[in-house]
């Protein structure tokens, strides 16, 4: 080597020593295996040539440990960035090219704020801003942005690099585990606990149906009811009731929510035919998610309707059709498609349905056996002394006009005698049939004894109530019996001061005036 000049020898002594000075505060700031080199490393007294030649050793090792750390900080499996105090991009590692799919040149002097989602943006650049004041740099977790557009939820823990001789660092080493995974497992799981949460409160509903829905008797409650639980319980916005008439084989909508007042009073499905109709033949439950789509009952979803998605349950009792239920239109706005688990609810809430429906026609026939002659069809003396006192007293309350009617048969006796029993009891039948036909809709007829009658007359007056008398008379005398079939009838009209008893024996007394002055004739006492 050539000679230097002692003022070029004294440039690279002090070039030495600022190398050896910053290879000690590397060492200080973290390069990871670096060994610190005392200033006393170099002996002043060397020749020039030696010491150049320990400055190209010096720089080699620099460049060594700045490699080996660049390799570690690029090969890290974890997000890795380094940013400066301002959060500005310096730097990033492969692991966040990789993931976010970006080229290096397209986020390196970006600011890090870019990448991350707009509602955390500004507590980002606040966090990093106060970790650089403070020198307090506790993890947190940020979204970023992928060049997709999809979003990498990274839980960043960041460490100082280099500080300034005021304490502030030079740049800051952002190293980050992706939680989106874990993230995602974790909504699966929240959804998967509301999911299980929502099924054990619908089952628990269910069970608790059980207890109040035995105890209705009433039919026309316990539909209401029916319509209300399985409209709750499965968030539907649409239910409708139907109950099957035995005569003329027809689904009729005994209740319904969400539907037209004039669809439940025309609806009239046969066995058989439409959806419900298909239900009911069938005995099987539906559950349809599209029924554009449905292989079974496809076809166009109608206007009223807001989602294409439906439930059908049959009513059944000893493996026969009593009726069906139809849940649609599920959820707050409509458009929510039904599940299996919703159909299994549905078909709980219908069996039990299917029980109180049985109790409730049980309890309804024995009410009418109770209030209802067995041989006309018509009310019972039971029935007519129940009947007579509510008519008394809502007449008193509204100081209303009421009549009572009584008749009976004219020689019924000799008709018996001469035909027979069963002629006998085929001319009461005639006789209730017609005259129940010619009254009005708010009289109630009554069989009271044998072969006598009693009509209650609500709000009607002598005169009227003698009209009445005489077109029931009229019309039994065009009817063609074995024996010539006249009636006795007795008219009295209701005062204040009458009780149900009085009434009673004032229309028995003109009854019998009517006997006594020939029969065949009616009688009035007002």
């Amino acid at each position: 080597m050539k000679n230097k000049s002692e003022a070029g020898q004294a440039v690279e002594e002090k070039e030495a020593q600022k190398l050896i000075d910053d290879l000690a505060r590397a060492d200080d700031d973290g390069f990871a295996g670096a060994q610190r080199l005392p200033p006393s490393h170099i002996d002043r007294n060397k020749t020039k040539d030696q010491l150049s030649d320990e400055i190209v050793s010096l720089r080699l090792y620099i460049k060594n440990i700045e490699d080996r750390d660049g390799l570690l900080f690029d090969q890290n499996p974890a997000f890795s960035i380094i940013i400066d105090p301002n959060g500005k991009i310096e730097n990033v590692n492969k692991v966040f090219l990789s993931n976010l799919k970006y080229a290096r040149n397209e986020v390196v002097g970006q600011q890090i704020s870019s990448l991350i989602i707009e509602d955390q943006r500004v507590a980002v650049s606040a966090h990093v801003e106060k970790n650089c004041i403070t020198g307090n740099f506790p993890e947190f977790e940020a979204g970023l942005y992928a060049k997709d557009g999809s979003v990498k939820t990274v839980l960043f823990s960041p460490s100082p690099l280099l500080f300034h001789e005021k304490g502030r660092p030079f740049s800051i080493l952002m190293t980050g585990v992706d939680l989106t995974a874990r993230k995602e497992a974790e909504e699966v799981m929240i959804k998967l606990e509301e999911d299980l949460r929502l099924k054990g409160k619908k089952l628990e509903d269910v069970l608790n149906i059980d207890q109040r829905i035995s105890s209705i008797l009433d039919l026309n409650q316990l539909v209401d009811y029916v319509i209300k639980k399985a409209t709750e319980i499965l968030g539907a916005q649409r239910c409708s009731l139907m109950l099957l008439d035995q005569e003329s084989q027809e689904l009729l909508i005994k209740g319904a929510k969400g539907l037209d007042e004039t669809i439940i009073q025309k609806t009239r499905v046969k066995v058989g035919d439409s959806i419900a109709g298909l239900v009911a033949r069938d005995l099987n439950p539906l559950l349809v998610r599209d029924i554009e789509k449905d292989i079974m009952v496809g076809r166009k979803n109608r206007p009223f309707y807001k989602s294409r998605s439906f439930l059908s349950v049959p009513i059944k009792l000893h493996k026969k059709i009593v009726g069906v239920v139809n849940v649609s239109d599920k959820g707050l706005l409509g458009d929510g498609v039904f599940t299996q688990n919703d159909l299994k609810i549905l078909c709980m809430i219908v069996h039990q349905a299917a029980i109180s429906i049985e109790n409730a026609n049980h309890c309804r026939k024995l009410e009418y056996l109770s209030t209802t002659d067995s041989l006309t069809g018509i009310n019972n003396h039971r029935y007519f002394l129940l009947t007579l006192k509510h008519e008394i007293e809502r007449s008193k309350r509204y100081s209303n006009p009421m009549c009572l009617l009584m008749f009976d048969v004219d020689d019924f006796k000799s008709c018996n005698d001469l035909y027979g029993h069963l002629e006998g009891d085929q001319v009461l039948k005639e006789i209730s049939r017609v005259v129940k036909t010619n009254l009005r809709t708010v009289d109630i007829l009554c069989r009271y004894a044998g072969d006598e009658f009693a009509v209650i007359l609500p709000e009607t007056g002598i005169a009227q109530a003698e009209a009445i008398a005489k077109k029931i008379k009229k019309v039994l005398a065009s009817l063609n019996f074995k024996s010539g079939v006249t009636l006795s009838m007795g008219i009295a009209a209701y005062h204040k001061n009458n009780d149900g008893r009085d009434l009673i024996l004032k229309a028995d007394q003109a009854l019998y005036q009517a006997k006594r002055e020939g029969k065949d004739r009616v009688c009035c006492l007002p």
